[in-house]
């Protein structure tokens, strides 16, 4: 069945087309006088509606049950920006004659809104957009989004990663894709040079240092005198001392041959010292910072610190109270002192801490000569060459008030197998990739501890090699694919949030948004430029309370204080529209919702979580549990329904004319 009308032939029943645009009134003059195009307007006319592109799915490939998973969705963006794997489930007429893919993620957009039923959660089919208009259907919802059915006829059910009772992340289903075997041997045996030359020589971790990007991107406190850079800060290297293997990457980053990123929308200096994200305290402490070297050590050394600090609670927020410090080559602890903070400690956070009010008691530091004893004083721990390893280290050095260039984070240089924005715990890290416990007692964390698990698991990353402990190891961002193909492919990223701490780190262009409005201001001014845009709109998931498990966000609520979801969803409509509106001829443009509602499926997984506390607070014994604290196999049951529906999404395709 086609878009308009249907067809007899057997084929044509095996696809569904996606419409042509609206009729515009470019024919038309100013003065209202309607142009006659010459015979050579014609003849070009003809010439580029014969080679239209457009898409059709293909049913025969919904006829079993088959559902077209996010993947999918990524897949065909790949077959069409740079000649991926040829889908079954979906054909494009014409495909070479694309110029531009827009992809478009809006979480939040529900069939209800476009006045449809809910999509059963075993449909597979393609459906129409447009509601049903017979009568005695007054109990179907009112469509509030009127441009969908305008730019697509159908939309294709999709379902969302996940398993039984969890939601994974659709962004990163979106936007990672497989590494090809070909390029993942490669990786494998670079992976292994790489390794082996660290292994077999007194090399400091060069490798992992952080760039001055990604510690401002990870709210690292940056010393004056480093500037923004996609390349590590490595004072007086010389690449000739290196093995060759090591010095091809590093001359790689030094030459500039890196990815290109352009930060766009959020104001302010990229060196602030806001403590973003509620990380130290209120209080404006000095800071201090390690002075600049500008040759290589004298003894040609860059020792290497684990630190780690642990923190109690006072009325102005987080205080340093413990601080240890050991030594990655000799394994000894050489620094380890706890603090006095300066005003009444409220909370000593023991369960995490393991502090104690005895303890400080004895404590005879203060912030100042903690400083003086790391980096400022006469014979400073902390040196201009000195290597910082730590775990989120950038909360230790906020705690200590200390700006120092050299940092290694294993929350950074190991993977959290959702992809990022996500960090693994450090605990969870233990586990995986070195099979011990650690923060296991009663007691509290310990900062030895947790500094000496930071050597041991960056010790792991020098003998296996930087991809040891991806849990992502097999897969790779669609923009890095991009720019592997030949020729390559420029793309942008748009989004909330930080985007070069995300998925668009290796996007030709990375812009940070703060509204939905302004994602669409940008997918306009760039979509000319790019072979591939991707945005995500915010404002319909906020709304709803997606973000916030049922609580609204304030980012919208305070600035539009009359916004609701159905003028949302009127916003919406209008801004859908002029992006269409203003993309390019023969330009493929695709929606995904990834997802539906997961707050029932969240507030049960809650529910469950908090039985799991409470049987291990109470010894297993659950007859001490409220009855509706009690998680019963109906639940089980319950959880499993709703996360089945949290799953179900939509996708919308169509080639703007």
């Amino acid at each position: 069945m086609s878009a308009a009308s249907s067809s007899t032939s057997s084929d044509s029943q095996a696809k569904r087309k996606t419409p042509p645009p609206e009729a515009t009134s470019n024919g038309i003059d100013e003065d209202g006088f309607t142009k006659v195009p010459t015979r050579d307007e014609r003849r070009k006319m003809r010439k580029v509606n014969k080679n239209k592109p457009s898409f059709q799915f293909n049913t025969n490939e919904f006829r079993y049950g088959k559902k077209v998973g996010i993947a999918h969705v990524r897949d065909l963006v790949l077959y069409i920006v740079a000649e991926s794997n040829k889908p079954a489930w979906m054909q494009i007429e014409h495909k070479s004659f694309i110029k531009h893919t827009v992809l478009l993620f809006v979480p939040g957009l529900l069939p209800s809104h476009l006045g449809l039923d809910q999509i059963p959660t075993i449909s597979c089919m393609p459906f129409s957009t447009t509601p049903p208009t017979t009568e005695g259907s007054s109990s179907l919802p009112k469509a509030r989004v009127p441009i969908i059915p305008k730019l697509f006829t159908y939309a294709c059910p999709t379902k969302a990663p996940g398993d039984d009772r969890k939601l994974h992340s659709v962004l990163n289903s979106l936007l990672m894709s497989p590494i090809p075997d070909s390029h993942r041997k490669q990786k494998e045996k670079e992976a292994k040079q790489l390794a082996e030359a660290a292994n077999s020589s007194d090399i400091p971790p060069f490798l992992f240092l952080l760039t001055p990007h990604q510690m401002i991107d990870n709210d690292y406190p940056l010393p004056s005198y480093i500037s923004p850079s996609d390349l590590p800060i490595i004072p007086g290297l010389d690449l000739s001392t290196l093995p060759p293997s090591i010095q091809s990457v590093l001359s790689a980053s030094i030459n500039g041959t890196g990815d290109i990123h352009v930060d766009v929308g959020i104001g302010g200096s990229t060196t602030s010292m806001s403590n973003s994200r509620g990380k130290g305290n209120r209080r404006d402490d000095p800071w201090v910072e390690t002075s600049r070297a500008d040759s290589p050590p004298q003894d040609g050394k860059w020792p290497v610190l684990a630190m780690d600090c642990e923190m109690v609670l006072s009325e102005d927020g987080s205080e340093l109270a413990r601080v240890s410090i050991i030594d990655y080559e000799t394994g000894e602890n050489i620094f380890d002192e706890l603090v006095k903070p300066p005003k009444d400690i409220i909370d000593y956070r023991t369960q995490w801490s393991g502090i104690t009010a005895e303890k400080l008691q004895h404590a005879t530091h203060t912030l100042s000569s903690i400083q003086a004893a790391l980096s400022t004083g006469p014979n400073p721990i902390i040196t201009p060459h000195t290597i910082l390893l730590g775990h989120s280290l950038e909360c230790d050095l906020i705690a200590l008030r200390i700006k120092h260039p050299l940092c290694i984070d294993t929350a950074l240089i190991y993977k959290h197998p959702r992809g990022p924005p996500f960090k693994a715990g450090l605990k969870w890290l233990a586990q995986r990739w070195l099979k011990k416990e650690i923060q296991a007692s009663d007691k509290g964390h310990d900062s030895e501890e947790d500094a000496r698990t930071c050597v041991d698991l960056l010790r792991m990353k020098m003998l296996y090699g930087p991809d040891f402990g991806n849990a992502l190891e097999n897969m790779e961002p669609v923009f890095e694919r991009l720019n592997r193909n030949k020729p390559p492919k420029t793309s942008a990223f748009i989004d909330y949030g930080n985007p070069r701490s995300s998925h668009g780190s290796k996007a030709t262009t990375a812009i940070r948004c703060t509204s939905d409005d302004e994602i669409v201001g940008q997918m306009i001014e760039n979509v000319k430029k790019h072979d591939f845009t991707f945005g995500r709109m915010m404002e319909l998931a906020n709304v709803q309370g997606w973000n916030n498990r049922g609580i609204t966000t304030e980012q919208f609520t305070s600035e539009n204080p009359e916004l609701d979801l159905d003028s949302s969803l009127a916003k919406f409509s209008e801004r859908l529209k002029k992006l269409h509106d203003n993309l390019p001829p023969n330009t493929a443009f695709i929606i995904a919702t990834g997802h539906s509602n997961p707050l029932p499926m969240l507030q049960l997984t809650a529910k469950r979580q908090n039985f799991e506390r409470l049987l291990k607070t109470l010894g297993n014994d659950s007859n001490d549990i409220p009855k509706e604290d009690k998680w019963m196999i109906q639940d089980d049951r319950e959880l499993e329904r709703a996360t089945m529906e949290a799953r179900e999404g939509m996708a919308f395709f169509c080639v703007k004319g």
